[in-house]
């Protein structure tokens, strides 16, 4: 598996035309994989959407305007078009995947941070800034319950996973696990949502069960750096180490900040034998973007 920064794109945007003939999409640099929202209403669609807006009136998530249950997935058109504007471009650490800051970064090289320490998956990537809108419903999905969200975000996912890589550059997909007390208090694991979700858009086996969180950790959000490393260091452990051995693992996150975390599931995907992990998340927390 390679991390080819945006040189197989027009292949990926081929891909999704190809097996997606009526998705509107055309061989661009950037491909946006058209979600549950842009499919063309159907007449029992609509019917549904109106009994159920009537009945059971919804509003966006983000900014309260009313909403279409069915069509618009308790997002509204501005807040999703806002969302879809912070989608990360321009140049990048080819490892790590951080955002330079500079608009006269154009050629990609590593950030400090990789120099100093080379992260040991080979490369990450996000879709969009953890900020705003594209915050907003990330935290829906992951704390609210809006397991409905799934589809809706893996189409976010997957237009960034083909804008660094194609289909055959992965064999296994493995959402980031929860601890079991913490699966229990929330009563879903969001990582797994999305493998379920991005892997069936790929046609890729998703291993839910590859990775346990074998320590109850605390949760990252306001602890320092070096906290956040020690905090999940040896946190998990490959239980079946014989579906990663010798195969290219896409490692999935909602969100990455540090990248603590996915670097202790690294680890233990590699110590398993695993061939090449590369990570996806739907949002990258970003100096400055908060």
């Amino acid at each position: 598996m390679h991390c080819p920064g945006r040189a197989d794109t027009w292949k990926a945007a081929v891909w999704i035309s190809a097996r997606f003939p009526h998705a509107g999409i055309s061989v661009i640099p950037r491909p946006l994989f058209p979600s549950t929202r842009d499919l063309p209403p159907t007449l029992i669609r609509r019917l549904a959407d109106g009994i159920l807006n009537l009945v059971f009136p919804e509003s966006c998530l983000v900014c309260a305007a009313p909403v279409s249950r069915q069509r618009d997935r308790g997002i509204c058109r501005d807040c999703w078009q806002k969302a879809l504007r912070l989608r990360i471009t321009g140049a990048l650490c080819p490892s790590c995947g951080i955002p330079y800051q500079s608009f006269e970064e154009e050629n990609a090289h590593l950030c400090g941070k990789c120099i100093l320490n080379l992260p040991l998956y080979s490369g990450a990537r996000a879709f969009g800034y953890y900020s705003a809108e594209l915050s907003r419903i990330v935290r829906a999905f992951k704390f609210d319950g809006r397991r409905d969200l799934a589809p809706l975000i893996a189409s976010l996912l997957l237009s960034a996973f083909l804008e660094f890589w194609l289909p055959q550059d992965i064999d296994l997909i493995v959402p980031v696990p929860l601890h079991s007390k913490r699966k229990k208090e929330r009563g879903y694991n969001q990582a797994a949502l999305l493998g379920r979700s991005l892997a069936r858009l790929l046609g890729k086996s998703c291993g839910e069960r590859v990775l346990a969180r074998v320590r109850s950790t605390l949760p990252q959000v306001g602890l320092s750096d070096a906290d956040r490393v020690r905090n999940v260091q040896a946190a998990f452990t490959c239980t079946r180490p014989a579906q990663v051995r010798a195969h290219r693992v896409l490692l999935l996150d909602d969100v990455m900040t540090t990248g603590s975390t996915v670097a202790s599931a690294t680890e233990a995907l590699l110590d398993a034998g695993a061939a090449r992990v590369c990570v996806l998340t739907v949002a990258r927390a970003v100096a400055g973007w908060e």
